[in-house]
């Protein structure tokens, strides 16, 4: 695993291939980018470039002891600090532990490095006891920083570290990857749905059920204005107890709908059947409100509420919007 891995984003492998051939580590660097886009695992790849035992040039070996263990999550230098609570985030606690370990010498090699991930849910007195260590941070530490949005970062932290925006990667990228790893039947349907979103193609590409959500989609977008709420929910019955497909389901719906939105701006697109339908039963509100509604549940379904009360309500508010003019 190193930066040759890592599919797109050549502006930032760019900017860290330059840092690694002169062995320059920021004491900070922040990953910013919506879920699903590799920050974890660009996370992983400086990190294991700094305690390579053979960097060369701008790539780690991959097979010291010390990359090994990297790609393993067991490096003792290689920290991942405790979450906590309910919205499983860290503590002040926990960054004041880590603020005086980071004073420690290294086990093993000769940098530590320490991931947070999703630390744009950290809290403010959190973010001000990191903010401490980052304005005096010690030698040869390294702290990596993951978020989506990082609004929700005290603009004093940010301002400590060196920031890369991670985005999308092109379609063909993707298809030209997965389709060299992952031969697999619907890829096109697949890519279309992931919107340049590799985490999100990953999850799809690697689930046995993939054609389930896909074709649950149709039914309901088939079917919607149509149907009545009672039909719906029993289109939907295959999906109610597996949550990464009811995901699923609900980012090919989303590309249904925007299909739709697009149509009806008379914009020509492919496969149009479907969605020349939908744009003829709805208006662009109705289609507007259902997009929101997706995204909604979607934010619902990834923070974990219960799985039959989401599709329950996510199928009246689709019936109420669609039969509501």
């Amino acid at each position: 695993m190193n930066l040759n891995s890592f599919i797109g984003n050549y502006h930032i492998k760019n900017q860290l291939s330059a840092l690694f051939c002169q062995k320059k580590f920021p004491h900070a660097i922040l990953l910013e980018g919506e879920k699903g886009l590799g920050k974890r695992t660009l996370a992983k790849i400086i990190a294991q470039a700094a305690v390579c035992e053979n960097l060369e040039e701008d790539l780690a070996c991959e097979t010291c002891a010390s990359c090994q263990k990297v790609e393993k999550e067991i490096h003792p230098d290689v920290i991942y600090p405790e979450k906590t609570g309910v919205m499983q985030s860290y503590s002040i606690t926990t960054v004041r532990k880590i603020r005086v370990d980071a004073y420690v010498a290294p086990n093993e090699s000769s940098r530590k490095v320490y991931i947070f991930t999703d630390a744009d849910t950290m809290g403010i007195p959190a973010q001000n006891a990191l903010l401490k260590v980052l304005e005096e941070p010690p030698q040869n530490v390294i702290f990596i920083l993951t978020c989506q949005s990082s609004t929700n970062l005290l603009a004093t932290l940010c301002s400590r570290m060196l920031r890369f925006a991670v985005s999308t990667v092109s379609q063909e990228e993707l298809q030209e990857y997965f389709e060299k790893n992952y031969p697999k039947e619907n890829l096109e349907n697949l890519l279309s749905t992931s919107n340049g979103n590799i985490g999100l193609l990953l999850d799809l590409v690697e689930s046995t059920e993939c054609k389930i959500p896909l074709e649950i989609a149709k039914k309901v977008a088939q079917n919607l204005v149509l149907a009545k709420e009672f039909d719906l929910l029993k289109i939907m019955v295959p999906i109610f107890e597996n949550r990464k497909i009811f995901i699923a389901f609900l980012n090919f719906l989303s590309v249904f709908f925007r299909d739709a939105l697009v149509f009806l701006k008379k914009v020509t697109i492919e496969d149009e059947n479907d969605v020349k339908m939908l744009s003829e039963r709805l208006t662009v509100q109705q289609i507007l409100n259902i997009i929101d509604a997706i995204n909604e549940t979607r934010r619902h379904a990834e923070n974990n509420v219960n799985l039959s009360i989401l599709t329950t309500s996510f199928c009246s508010n689709l019936y109420n919007i669609a039969n509501n003019r």
